[in-house]
């Protein structure tokens, strides 16, 4: 919600860029923006807004209201499933763009990338969804990324989390 766009967290001046650019339709953008400032009729909406007498739980876990936030991040039966599907697709473009950047991706578009479990080039390792243990300190050139795709308010949390 941008209002509740910490600027210290969040570079404001990139985040409305997509805005600016002009490269999605007008009701896609009415879409993200409704949804940014809380404004998409969902129960939460109807009863806090619209005053409609109307339960206001999320209809899925129906523990707790259903906030866009409560949709997009915190639902525990969204979270087995879509976050992981949504996360995993954040990787995959991270992933795309690392090989790409290497000389190791052979597609030319993101979207048609299907990471492999480890790909090479000269003395460069690229791995997928691989877990890293260690016994000791990781030092000189290993470069560990760690996703997390955490709403505005949780960016420290998980920070920390990561760390």
């Amino acid at each position: 919600m941008p209002s509740n766009l910490d600027e210290k967290l969040v570079d404001i001046e990139q985040s409305y860029r997509w805005l600016k650019s002009g490269h999605i339709k007008g009701e896609t953008e009415s879409t993200i923006v409704a949804a940014q400032d809380q404004a998409i009729s969902i129960n939460y909406f109807k009863n806090k807004i619209l005053k409609q007498e109307i339960e206001s739980k999320c209809p899925l876990c129906k523990q707790h209201e259903e906030t866009i936030d409560h949709l997009t991040l915190g639902c525990p039966i969204l979270a087995k499933n879509e976050y992981l599907i949504r996360h995993d697709k954040v990787c995959t473009h991270l992933h795309y763009s690392i090989c790409k950047a290497i000389c190791i991706e052979n597609t030319d578009k993101c979207y048609t990338h299907m990471p492999k479990p480890v790909r090479e080039e000269g003395d460069v390792t690229v791995l997928w969804n691989r877990a890293v243990h260690t016994d000791r300190e990781v030092t000189g050139n290993s470069t560990l990324i760690d996703v997390a795709i955490p709403a505005d308010r949780n960016v420290v949390q998980k920070e920390g989390e990561k760390i």
